[in-house]
């Protein structure tokens, strides 16, 4: 991918990000924990959008995305997972191709709390699973 390519698809995975996490926490509120990180993933994904916005100089005006609920709690946390695994990509394809050091050092931090996003969302899935 080009560097437009990977600030494109790091921007826009973020803005669905933030809408999924809502739409997500919103339709399983019985899953107090879930809906919880959810809504709290939600508002660091937001709140990275403006610094992401200066370091690539491009638009990160959020749009809501028009974005289908989940089946289950558990295809929640998968999808999340997966969108994080793919996030995890991008930022490190983007401390490849960045020359500035303090960017690439922004985007290995990205990468490495996506890598924790990841965890956390299959700690969060493992204990969905145990027995009652």
């Amino acid at each position: 991918m080009t560097l437009k390519e990977l600030v494109r698809a790091s921007i826009n995975g973020e803005m669905e990000d933030i809408t999924a996490c809502e739409t997500d926490a919103e339709a399983f509120p019985q899953a107090v924990e879930v809906a919880a990180y959810f809504t709290a993933l939600a508002e660091e994904k937001r709140g990275r959008l403006p610094a992401l916005g200066r370091i690539f100089k491009e638009g990160t005006g959020f749009r809501q995305r028009a974005k289908h609920v989940s089946r289950s709690v558990e295809a929640a946390l998968r999808a999340r997972a997966l969108r994080a695994e793919k996030a995890t990509a991008v930022y490190a394809a983007l401390v490849r191709v960045m020359n500035k050091p303090e960017y690439k050092e922004a985007m290995n931090v990205l990468a490495n709390r996506e890598l924790a996003i990841v965890a956390e969302l299959k700690k969060l899935l493992a204990e969905l699973k145990k027995p009652a």
